[in-house]
């Protein structure tokens, strides 16, 4: 990969070196866009190299592209609950999308209460999954959660089973790319 490239112009493009799209990270109301945004060289790795060509169910193979990226980080308990925390968040957020979008999509007013809330939330979501990321140690990991009575794991225990629980909901149509 170059980490630049030339336009038709003559002009120079340094977008393959650009790695974190802060502004994406810091606006988006999904949590998926945040992980998009963030890290964007490894992003695309991750998808073209592992997420692409594992023969794995579609329906896990988000969750294997976290669990390689935990390993990639380290062995630290800290990286593995941190990067396990995202997925069943992530697929929640997409099949309540999913399951409200018809309703949204004809109340403007409706679809602006769903994004400032789901912007919220992912704030929240990614400060509780993202302590022990920087905490790193199982017994300071514990400490933290025992003094948030555990509500870090209690909600992702709730959002894993209903992730499971509820249909998948009319996934909006993508443009084809050619």
């Amino acid at each position: 990969v170059s980490t630049q490239s030339t336009g038709e112009d003559g002009s120079v493009d340094y977008s393959s070196i650009i790695n974190i799209d802060m502004y994406k990270v810091e606006t988006s109301w999904e949590l998926s866009g945040c992980v998009r945004a963030w890290n964007k060289t490894i992003q695309y790795w991750m998808k073209t190299y592992v997420y692409d060509t594992t023969h794995l169910p579609k329906a896990v193979r988000t969750d294997f592209v976290f669990a390689v990226s935990a390993f990639w980080h380290g062995i630290r308990p800290g990286y593995y609950l941190s990067f396990f925390s995202a997925p069943p968040m992530i697929k929640l957020q997409q099949k309540l999308g999913n399951l409200t979008r018809k309703v949204r999509e004809s109340n403007h007013k409706l679809e602006t209460v769903y994004r400032v809330v789901n912007w919220t939330l992912v704030r929240v979501i990614s400060s509780m999954f993202l302590a022990p990321f920087y905490m790193l140690e199982l017994d300071k990991i514990l400490a933290l959660y025992s003094s948030m009575y555990w509500v870090p794991q209690i909600t992702i225990g709730i959002v894993f089973f209903l992730s499971i629980l509820l249909p998948q909901g009319e996934r909006p149509e993508r443009p084809k790319t050619s």
